[in-house]
């Protein structure tokens, strides 16, 4: 009696043992991420880097980048949808995939930061999903929306330097987070459906709210203003569109007094 007894024991033991990694089944993961009312985010704006965790233990099961470009035009932008359709295809298409041997279903939290060249306007979100053996998550994956617009200043440059009653010049360039183009009358990103201005502070105060034109060249828009007084000056660049999605970007200069020969200018 002792021998079967003794046979049980030993096989529940068994089953409580850790599955051999035998067992573990390779399950792809595929994570995108597309611009709200715009195109796949990827290489073309700098990358976004990528980081996925067990959910409960926090630790980092892998990490890398998301490249590649940003999706073909008329199957994103231009014909109607049906459910469930891929709209990544192409191998081209930016996304990030990873093959995990699991032996029992994961739950992931991914973490997505970028896109990297977007400056203060680049994102960090977060999904939650469960990873089950062998169900292979392809086509366009776990996919992340990223609202708002890339704003990058060119003029001023950060600490730019004028004499008073000169004129600083103000410039952006102005993309959605794809960095796809914006121009006048272009049908998918039209730019009279932006709405940009520069707001200039002195003393902790706004002392004038330029309107941005577009300049005639492809996502660039800009204006001009006169400062009456001399010292730092801030300049915080918003733009906005009709789609909800917004942007931010800020610099600033010092106009110095009229003189014969400043040190700081050199001249």
């Amino acid at each position: 009696m002792k021998k079967p007894f003794l046979s049980v024991i030993l096989f529940f033991l068994y089953l409580s043992l850790p599955l051999p990694d035998s067992f573990a089944q390779p399950t792809l993961l595929t994570v995108t991420v597309k611009a709200h009312d715009a195109k796949f985010v990827g290489t073309a704006v700098g990358d976004l880097e990528i980081t996925i965790r067990d959910y409960f233990s926090k630790k980092i099961l892998c990490s890398g980048y998301i490249k590649g470009g940003t999706g073909d035009t008329d199957i994103i932008m231009k014909k109607p949808r049906t459910r469930h359709q891929e709209l990544s295809l192409g191998k081209d298409t930016a996304r990030f995939q990873h093959i995990f041997d699991i032996k029992e279903p994961q739950k992931l939290l991914i973490e997505v930061t970028g896109p990297l060249g977007a400056g203060i306007d680049l994102h960090t979100e977060q999904k939650t999903i469960w990873l089950i053996p062998g169900m292979d998550i392809k086509a366009d994956g776990i996919m992340f929306t990223l609202y708002g617009l890339i704003v990058h200043a060119y003029s001023p440059s950060p600490h730019e330097i004028l004499k008073i009653g000169e004129k600083m010049p103000l410039g952006v360039h102005v993309t959605p987070m794809c960095g796809c183009p914006v121009r006048p009358g272009f049908k998918l990103w039209n730019a009279n459906d932006f709405s940009i201005k520069a707001l200039i502070f002195h003393k902790d105060e706004i002392v004038a709210q330029v309107p941005l034109k577009y300049s005639g060249k492809i996502s660039h828009f800009e204006g001009e203003f006169f400062p009456k007084t001399t010292g730092d000056y801030k300049v915080v660049f918003v733009a906005s569109d009709k789609s909800n999605n917004q942007g931010v970007a800020i610099t600033g200069f010092v106009v110095v007094p009229e003189k014969k020969y400043h040190k700081l200018l050199g001249k």
